[in-house]
């Protein structure tokens, strides 16, 4: 996973599931890992569906909604402090609603999670509802956008923040929240029903999926974060936050995804938000149920190891790498003591090889999109470059090249500097070689490779 080269991009880095043929495990369903990028400036959010003008209020009472919304929404923020339910809801319409049960829910899981901080900032007006929208809410109707803020005690070194939309109505009493579904917003990981936290040694496990599930998933977390830090150190935030939906319909709400295309390749994504020149603060891996629990143990450990990877490396440095440099990195990690010959692992790659179809560069951005193309491949390049450089070189030295490109200061400005600028200039003065020497030499390992026994 790269770093989003944007203020306040979310980078997503998604794990791609391969099936393998084991000797020990049948058919190992072994994953590579590609990254994804999806980036909105803070703040932004991606308007209303409804956005056909309707009558506006006057400045008076317009001043007087937005008073009341905030009043509504410090009582709700004072309601998840208290674990007052009463309080939050009635903050909601009375009115029986799948929105009235789904903050009944929202509300039980909110007090699960160890939060450290829940706040609403300053309420502004959503674009406005149509006519025929507000009247099937409700006298008054209205929506107003606000910037929701949290964080994990102990799990986040900086809180996490969202835009929200809510519907108001004005009932008998005065005014309620209706709806949430009048603008665009990812589902959080308190909206799912049946939602349970299961702590582990070195973080938490947040879902609905089965709870046996979600232990056996705490404990290959753990024995991750050990090997993650063998090879890349320390200096990381170790204490992680896996989400784990029971439905793969969860799973791409919780990305806030227009689409699920391309997601069939996708067994797990961490994701979270960096500001230019900043370590990542609270990275969360959220698990694809469909892709994830059709692998086998060792493909579990790999796609865990992998993304606790992106996390140490995210949360220790400041600068955007090279995709072919984050994910070989981590799939590196992932497959690190597994045992597994490299031609087995990356055989749908080493076939293209051998029909003369292999790569003629080290992968880019575009090679890893799920929604583009078949991006096994492009994973096993990139795992295939990083393993290369360790054998020519050794783990050491190729982690303090990482470390290099990924500690780049960022000028005046907040532009941060080009990855691939500064991965060519590292590798000569680290490796010794340029990087086209390196993969002229690569290019040369892949068809050697592909020449050995099946």
């Amino acid at each position: 996973m790269t770093r989003a080269r944007r203020i306040a991009a979310i980078a997503l880095c998604a794990g791609l599931a391969v099936g393998i043929a084991g000797q020990m495990h049948g058919n190992l369903d072994l994953p590579q890992v590609i990254g994804l990028h999806q980036g909105t400036e803070a703040g932004s959010g991606q308007g209303s569906k409804n956005q056909a003008a309707s009558s506006l209020p006057r400045l008076g009472q317009h001043s007087a909604r937005l008073g009341a919304a905030q009043d509504l929404l410090s009582a709700r923020a004072a309601a998840v402090k208290a674990r007052d339910k009463s309080s939050w809801m009635g903050t909601v319409d009375l009115r029986p609603s799948s929105f009235r049960g789904r903050q009944s829910v929202a509300f039980d899981n909110l007090i699960k999670l160890p939060l450290g901080q829940f706040s609403y900032g300053a309420a502004r007006p959503a674009p406005a509802l149509t006519p025929a929208r507000a009247a099937q809410v409700g006298p008054k109707a209205w929506a107003v956008t606000v910037t929701v803020t949290y964080s994990l005690q102990g799990l986040d070194r900086a809180p996490h923040s969202f835009e929200a939309t809510y519907t108001l109505a004005y009932r008998a009493g005065g005014w309620r929240i209706a709806d949430d579904t009048d603008g665009d917003a990812a589902m959080q990981m308190w909206d799912l029903p049946g939602m349970r936290v299961l702590k582990g040694t070195f973080g938490i496990v947040v879902g609905n999926a089965p709870q046996s599930r979600m232990q056996e998933y705490a404990t290959i977390a753990d024995l991750a974060v050990r090997r993650v830090s063998r090879v890349w150190g320390t200096d990381w935030s170790s204490h992680v936050v896996i989400v784990t939906p029971s439905t793969s319909e969860q799973f791409a709400r919780l990305l806030s995804r227009a689409s699920d295309k391309g997601l069939d390749q996708v067994a797990a994504i961490t994701q979270g938000v960096i500001d230019p020149g900043q370590r990542a603060q609270g990275d969360q891996v959220v698990i694809n149920p469909k892709t994830f629990t059709a692998l086998q143990p060792l493909g579990l450990r790999e796609i865990i190891t992998h993304e606790l990877t992106h996390v140490a490396a995210r949360s220790s440095t400041t600068s955007p790498v090279p995709l072919w440099l984050t994910e070989g990195m981590a799939d590196y990690v992932g497959y690190s003591g597994l045992g597994l010959p490299r031609a087995r692992v990356a055989s749908e790659l080493l076939a293209l090889v051998r029909a003369g179809k292999g790569p003629t560069a080290l992968p880019d951005e575009g090679d890893f999109d799920p929604a583009r193309t078949t991006i096994a491949p492009s994973y096993s390049e990139a795992w295939l470059a990083v393993s290369r450089l360790v054998d020519l070189y050794g783990q050491d030295k190729v982690v303090s090249f990482y470390r290099a490109v990924a500690s780049v200061p960022t000028p005046p400005g907040g532009v941060q500097p080009d990855p691939d600028a500064t991965a060519a200039l590292d590798f000569a003065r680290i490796f010794g070689v340029s990087e086209a020497q390196f993969v002229d030499g690569w290019k040369g390992y892949l068809r050697a490779l592909a020449s050995t026994e099946e």
